[in-house]
């Protein structure tokens, strides 16, 4: 046999293992149901790991459908769609009992002035709903005894000049930092905003003492998530954006949940509007959008969902830590643990949550634990819709789940297989 045949056939050999591994390829893929978008980001993000790493997919969780046919449910969806409609509410919502999301809907527009419809993987600002992200970066690395958390913040971030303050104080926001956005807007003299080194130096350049003894009191103060960003950034050598990118969304493969300002341009993320007159008119981004950690992060409902399961079950921190963010140890003297605040009802249930504001993005996740209930609430047009409709939906979704009929049905249904590469 000539040279020249060996390589034509070697050449019809190589194209037809080719065929082959796109053909099983593309069998994997429908058979799981994804779509064009997630199979290039599922794609991507498989290439970008190292062949022994093992990583959920959790697009292939899936809703209860069986109770769809329920006339419990039908109420139940028709009490939430009049609200939104009376309301005019814009934004995305979800319920889930025990880990599957059994209702979620879009409502409204992505942009009310040219009526683009919002999407399921739409993404918003989550404000202060980021505070958690920057929690678990901080825990994530005490685990890893990168840092001591009750240590001071100076030991690791030398710009940060009030060695009393520890690391803990400031996820419990007990600190006494002055708001570094009044800082920022009397001292900072560039066009641009300060990224949060620079905040930093901001503060310890121009606050002069402590508001209060730290760790003597509460007081809510974005300064603290913004300075532990910059803690992340020392420890880890990488920038707060890369950690999160890198640590979180991408190890629970986190498609449509992004961080920073620039992301606001990416289609698949919810403009932000303002009500005027009879109709909207859009909110650009205020100047403080450079400082990350107390805000700046994007997420769908549904990503925002899966990466709550994942912490809670304890996927990305260990039990104590997760505990540590629920606010286990004080529940029942503070009203903030670390990324999330808590309290009791009226009926003295805890509830789990954190809502957040910004840039006209009004948000809220709440967690009963008691029923395993996780309420998500999405918004991009700056009003109070958004705290009416999360009331409705919580009572509503109360009320669904413990119909005896209803929890027969979300009892005897398993959680979909996950799939694992």
């Amino acid at each position: 046999m000539s040279s020249k045949t060996r390589k034509k056939i070697n050449f019809v050999l190589l194209a037809l293992v080719v065929l082959v591994i796109f053909t099983l390829t593309n069998l994997v893929f429908s058979e799981n149901g994804l779509d064009e978008k997630t199979k290039i980001n599922l794609t991507n993000k498989v290439n970008s790991l190292d062949r022994d790493e093992v990583f959920v997919d959790y697009s292939a969780f899936k809703s209860f459908k069986s109770i769809h046919h329920l006339e419990a449910y039908k109420n139940f969806k028709t009490a939430i769609d009049l609200k939104a409609k009376y309301t005019k509410f814009h934004g995305s919502v979800l319920v889930a009992y025990k880990d599957q999301i059994i209702f979620q809907e879009s409502y409204g527009f992505k942009n009310p002035v040219n009526k683009t419809s919002l999407r399921s993987d739409t993404s918003f600002e989550l404000a202060s709903v980021s505070k958690q992200f920057t929690a678990a970066a901080v825990l994530m690395l005490a685990e890893e005894n990168c840092l001591d958390i009750d240590a001071p913040v100076a030991n690791y971030l030398p710009d940060f000049k009030f060695e009393s303050v520890s690391i803990r104080q400031l996820l419990k926001h007990r600190s006494g930092l002055w708001d570094y956005m009044y800082i920022t807007e009397a001292f900072w003299n560039k066009s641009h905003a300060p990224n949060n080194q620079e905040v930093v130096k901001l503060i310890s350049a121009h606050q002069r003492h402590l508001n209060f003894t730290p760790g003597s009191r509460f007081n809510y103060n974005n300064s603290n998530y913004v300075v532990l960003a910059a803690l992340v950034e020392k420890v880890s050598g990488i920038s707060f954006e890369n950690f999160l990118g890198e640590r979180i969304f991408d190890a629970l493969c986190l498609n449509d949940t992004y961080i920073g300002l620039p992301n606001r341009a990416i289609d698949f993320v919810a403009n932000a509007f303002i009500g005027y007159g009879r109709g909207y008119v859009n909110l650009p981004p205020s100047f403080h959008n450079r400082a990350l950690g107390d805000k700046g992060v994007y997420a769908s409902s549904t990503d925002l969902f899966r990466w709550f399961i994942a912490l809670k079950n304890n996927k990305v921190l260990s039990k104590d830590y997760v505990e540590l963010m629920f606010n286990q140890d004080e529940f029942d003297t503070y009203k903030y643990g670390m990324g999330f605040r808590t309290k009791y009802t009226n009926t003295k249930e805890p509830v789990i949550y954190h809502n957040g504001i910004w840039d006209g993005y009004r948000n809220g996740l709440s967690y009963f634990p008691q029923d395993d209930l996780v309420v998500i609430v999405l918004s991009n047009t700056q009003n109070r819709r958004k705290k009416y409709m999360q009331n409705k939906l919580i009572k509503e979704a109360k009320a669904f789940i413990n119909q005896p009929n209803v929890v027969q049905n979300l009892s005897s249904k398993k959680k979909e297989k996950e799939l694992v590469l």
